[in-house]
């Protein structure tokens, strides 16, 4: 620290002034035990703390998902040698979000007990903790070293789920289209048609049949799996992104609480993501990676190169659906 080196360089030369200034007079022992003192006081200071300086680390651990405007907090603690007193650190810390590259807060006076500084949560997005710089000190706060400081994934800031306006055609999935089961066998639902050649003959409605001239087949039909793809363009800006992904929740918890299991894909930086959600954990998952896409990511090419039923772009400025 440099008030501690400065008030220690002007002990030192008062020291050294007292000792010159009682040069004749026969106490002037005393003013030289009084500057080896202060000579070597700075090499004492250093060897008392070395031992908790070297073993001083920090740790840190922060939620890795939370939902928009929440309370969310970095919790801290210093791990040193238990048996000497804590030595003084100085972090560097910078609170990085999609919208600020720097936010740097600068943390001293830590203890063993778990400190907690609270983070902000107000836009969503993702909130990274980075760690820059750490510094140990000695009692006296004369020399310093470098801390091992820990590494934090980023911390996805969810939206909440938001309607969107104008509402997508979303009608025509809850008419589930029936195809015939290849191979045949069990199945829910069923259909009469006329035996051909090569049908089993264990699938023959005999009953029906008898009623009819021709002979009557029941055959096993299966739902048709439709592919779906919501398809997000990136959102800029705190309050497009917030609209943009809380479409993309609100729509995608429609899909799987109606039973169609579809996509999500969107611009990570340059690369082209697609994520399956078939469980309402897997489109968590999905939101989450796209809360944690660089704001700077390329624009979703459109129309979109990839192959499906029914594409439903998300997001105000997004293509028309195929």
């Amino acid at each position: 620290m440099a008030v501690n080196r400065l008030l220690y360089a002007g002990l030192l030369v008062l020291s050294t002034v007292f000792y010159f200034a009682t040069a004749d007079q026969p106490s002037n022992w005393y003013a030289w035990v009084l500057l080896v003192l202060m000579m070597v006081l700075p090499l004492v200071s250093l060897l008392l703390s070395l031992p908790a300086m070297l073993r001083c680390r920090l740790e840190a651990a922060m939620a890795d998902t939370v939902e928009q405007g929440a309370k969310a907090s970095l919790r801290l603690r210093l791990n040193a040698w238990r048996l000497l007193p804590l030595p003084e650190v100085q972090i560097r810390l910078n609170l990085r979000t999609r919208d600020r590259e720097k936010d740097l807060r600068f943390l001293s006076r830590l203890s063993r007990e778990d400190g907690l500084l609270a983070l902000p949560t107000d836009e969503c997005g993702f909130l990274a903790a980075e760690f820059l710089r750490g510094r140990v000190y000695d009692a006296l706060g004369l020399f310093r070293l470098p801390m091992k400081l820990p590494k934090l994934e980023p911390m996805a800031i969810l939206p909440p789920e938001r309607q969107p306006e104008p509402m997508p055609r979303l009608e025509q999935f809850l008419q589930m289209q029936m195809k015939p089961k290849p191979g045949g066998g069990a199945a829910e639902q069923h259909d009469h048609r006329v035996y051909r050649p090569g049908d089993p003959v264990k699938d023959i409605h005999w009953k029906l049949s008898l009623k009819t001239e021709d002979l009557v087949v029941r055959e096993a039909l299966e739902p048709v799996r439709r592919r779906v793809i919501l398809a997000v363009r990136t959102p800029r800006g705190a309050v497009s992104r917030a609209e943009t992904l809380g479409n993309l929740r609100w729509l995608s918890r429609w899909l799987l609480h109606n039973g169609v299991d579809h996509s999500i894909v969107w611009m990570n930086g340059e690369e082209l993501r697609e994520e399956p959600a078939a469980t309402e954990e897997d489109s968590l998952k999905a939101l989450r990676e796209a809360c944690l896409a660089p704001e700077r990511s390329a624009d979703l090419p459109w129309p979109l190169p990839v192959k499906a039923d029914w594409i439903c772009p998300v997001g105000r400025e997004g293509g028309s659906g195929a």
